[in-house]
């Protein structure tokens, strides 16, 4: 093997180890628990996300509906020992402009239908009043009945 093919199987290596999250199920959720493979978090490497205050962060997670789903809400929370607070601008608000078909290249937005696969994909602002803490972050997407996905992840806020 030359240079050039080490370097790029490494390369690709690197890729694919950052770009998967490792999530765990959200406690009350009846919802399929998601692998690290249909997660993707900026910043989240394997043990903990890393948000940095004043920037963006970026969610891509591929969704497969036990049911069929006519809206989606999100409920995205940060919780904090045991206590969970929502994220002003997201919590409850509808998940369904962030809807892209499997490829995640088209918007359709809702219904969602059950067995079809679907990308969600959105940012996030981690403002610059949020303090430096670390969290756990809880993301959900569903509707009164239900979730179609919910997970959450350890997060540490920084200056």
């Amino acid at each position: 093997m030359n240079m050039n093919s080490a370097l790029l199987l490494i390369g690709v290596a690197l890729l694919g180890f950052a770009a998967a999250t490792d999530v765990k199920q959200c406690p009350k959720s009846t919802a399929r628990a998601l692998t690290a493979d249909e997660v993707t978090i900026s910043n989240c490497p394997k043990s903990r996300c890393i948000l940095k205050r004043n920037t963006d962060a970026s969610i891509t997670m591929k969704l497969k509906p036990e049911r069929d789903f006519a809206e989606l809400t999100s409920d995205i929370q940060g919780i904090i020992l045991d206590v969970p607070l929502p994220f002003p601008g997201y919590y409850g608000t509808s998940a369904c402009p962030h809807i892209y078909d499997e490829s995640g290249e088209h918007k359709v937005g809702c219904p969602l239908r059950a067995g079809q696969i679907y990308t969600y994909k959105n940012s996030f602002k981690i403002l610059p009043v949020y303090p430096t803490v670390s969290l756990e972050i809880h993301w959900g997407l569903g509707d009164k009945q239900g979730d179609v996905a919910c997970f959450q992840v350890p997060a540490k806020i920084k200056a």
